[in-house]
């Protein structure tokens, strides 16, 4: 089984509030778990018996469903459990042309007599590729799993249901439907590239490149790997797309963090649309050699990429419906480019969140954020103290403990710990492994569960990745060290829907606090001394180098750092849910009109980005139907 985590950073850091910035925390989290029930089993829902014709039941259900469709929304919500808090719809643009989550009798009938009239949904069927499995992730949960395939007036679709057997026959626990394509605008096919006028490809490319006789119909701000996953997909669908990225080379992002950086998720999850990593590539990529493919993807793909350029002006024309965008181009000078949509993918989170500390003008040492470490070598002899416990905190220290350095990581609040051992394959599952299925439908599988479900369903994980992570657990405790199972007892999943950090998958950093080479005090910095800092606990210590491992503010801090404080103020918050337990702004409408914003790991960049582009591409060729807004 794999429990959907919907967004696990790969980087992150210990958020430390301030008074100034808005946290990406959301205190007291309840979120959608409250509104969940598991369909258990009882006398209301029965075991699904290991010899069932799992095939026969799941194409007569879907036929069912399809049936119920046609004959309108109260024979649609038929179709699902009895129980109105075991109900589940989830919609990813198909027939929402938006990011929602339905729960409930109520909810679902409203939903669907608004939409299926105009959607017109037609021809469901097992998806092909895919076979339909009974799934019994504990002893008292079993549901069939199956993909299916379909349509409407305007998009190629797919779905998954989970199907529990009650005594009237199989229900549906969980129904997603998600965008495959536009009908009438698939993916371009590919150029001929035989020089067929006056210029060589080279010089096609520089045109292309430079936008000489046109303007963009995409601007987007960063050319990370969620910057140029989703100008892959856009270009494949024939759209013009330019991507600004203020450093030198494309991967310089990845490229100059600090040395030892390598990602905290396997290879298996993280591969890139249209070209995958080699066979031979390293389980847990380098950020450099990352980079170095980033660099690599935009020369492949032929993408259009701005280097040493960054925005200066910007403004939206609502009459034309364009983004007027300024960019300052180094030693090109400035040019303005109109495009109907801007895209922020300048990272998970904001600017780096850097704590005011009393007396910090009188430390002799040297202070820096996490985000300016580059390598422990200069330090060697040297104490050093690293503020912050989630990952960017312990992949610094680790770094200084693997040199020999005297190194201190101060713990503010419990982290949440795993091993990579028994965390991978039990969050992972069978779906991103050596030999594992296609990514689209692993990816499919991955963010179908509506998130309440996958909050209780990790519920479950975290306490069994508990028990077999128990002596890591406890020789961190006996350490001195804070555990706890992270927020709701949800493990990662919470975390990352609220904070983008607070956990750590052990790379190493967990043994060295275990054997003695990294030192764990508690409390927070109260003042810095000239050689050191006085703890929140009264203690005294002295440091060469205190690094902030104290993450960074909210997304909203990069908007207004490249667009205004007007643009800022106007759009949604991006990290959180809201009350149907979807992210709040990220890939969806952000308030603000032409404005996406495009975030997340590698997997999430190529997950989404698919359903942003179409989403995209159909209002380019005003095809894109009407958001649904009740």
């Amino acid at each position: 089984m794999y429990v959907s985590t919907e967004i696990v950073a790969d980087m992150g850091g210990s958020y430390v509030e301030r008074s100034d910035i808005k946290p990406m925390v959301v205190p007291n989290y309840k979120g959608p778990i409250a509104k969940a029930t598991l369909p258990v089993h009882g006398k209301d829902v029965l075991p699904i018996q290991p010899q069932a014709d799992v095939r026969a039941e799941a194409i007569a259900w879907l036929s069912d469903f399809s049936n119920a469709i046609a004959a309108g929304p109260d024979s649609f919500a038929k179709a699902f459990l009895p129980d109105g808090a075991q109900r589940w719809w989830r919609d990813k643009v198909a027939f929402t042309w938006d990011y929602r989550t339905f729960h409930g009798q109520e909810r679902i009938v409203e939903a669907a007599a608004a939409i299926f009239d105009d959607t017109k949904p037609s021809d469901f069927a097992l998806l092909p590729g895919t076979e339909p499995t009974l799934e019994t992730p504990y002893p008292d949960l079993s549901y069939i799993q199956l993909q299916f395939s379909f349509k409407t007036s305007k998009i190629l679709g797919s779905g998954v249901v989970n199907l529990v057997c009650t005594p009237s026959g199989y229900r549906a626990w969980t129904v997603s439907t998600f965008i495959e394509s536009l009908i009438d605008f698939p993916e371009v096919t590919r150029a001929d590239g035989h020089m067929t006028g006056s210029l060589s490809w080279a010089e096609q490319r520089e045109k292309q490149r430079s936008f000489e006789e046109e303007d963009p119909a995409v601007v987007i701000i960063g050319a990370g790997h969620n910057g140029l996953v989703l100008a892959a997909r856009l270009q494949a669908l024939g759209v013009k797309v330019l991507v600004v990225e203020r450093n030198e080379r494309v991967g310089d992002n990845w490229r100059k963090r600090y040395e030892a950086l390598s990602l905290h998720f396997p290879v298996w999850q993280d591969h890139l649309p249209y070209i995958p990593f080699p066979k031979n590539w390293p389980t847990y990529t380098p950020a450099a050699k990352l980079g170095n493919w980033l660099e690599s993807y935009v020369d492949a793909l032929d993408l259009n990429v701005w280097l040493s350029s960054c925005i200066v002006g910007s403004s939206y024309d609502k009459e034309k419906k364009t983004w007027n965008v300024k960019i300052h181009r180094g030693s090109h000078g400035e040019r303005t480019v109109r495009a109907h949509h801007l895209v922020i993918a300048t990272g998970l989170a904001g600017v780096p969140n850097i704590p005011e500390i009393p007396g910090r003008d009188n430390f002799k040492g040297v202070v820096r954020h996490s985000s300016q470490h580059d390598s422990s070598k200069p330090w060697v002899g040297k104490k050093v103290l690293v503020v912050g416990t989630s990952s960017s905190g312990f992949d610094t220290a680790f770094d200084f403990s693997r040199r020999g350095i005297d190194v201190t990581m101060l713990q503010r609040s419990p982290t949440y710990i795993m091993s990579l051992t028994n965390s991978v394959p039990l969050i992972l599952g069978s779906l991103y492994c050596e030999n594992g299925p296609p990514l689209e439908l692993a990816d499919r599988l991955a963010h179908h569960m509506p998130i309440a479900c996958g909050e209780l369903l990790a519920q479950r994980m975290t306490e069994q990745l508990a028990e077999l992570d128990k002596d890591l657990i406890d020789a961190m405790e006996a350490k001195g060290f804070r555990t706890y199972l992270g927020e709701n007892d949800t493990g990662t999943v919470t975390l990352g829907l609220t904070r983008n950090g607070g956990f750590y998958y052990d790379a190493g950093g967990c043994q060295a606090i275990i054997d003695g080479k990294i030192k764990v005090e508690q409390g927070s910095i109260k003042e810095f001394t000239d050689d050191g800092v006085v703890l929140s606990t009264g203690k005294e210590l002295s440091y060469d180098l205190v690094v902030l491992a104290t993450g960074y503010t909210n997304v909203r801090d990069s908007i207004r750092a490249n667009l205004s404080e007007d643009v800022a103020k106007r759009c949604k918050d991006i990290w959180g849910v809201d009350n149907e337990g979807e992210i709040n702004g990220a890939w969806r409408n952000m308030g603000v009109d032409g404005l996406w914003v495009q975030v997340g790991t590698l997997g999430h960049a190529r997950f989404h980005s698919k359903i942003v582009a179409n989403q995209i591409k159909a209002m380019e060729e005003g095809v894109a139907g009407k958001r649904y807004e009740d």
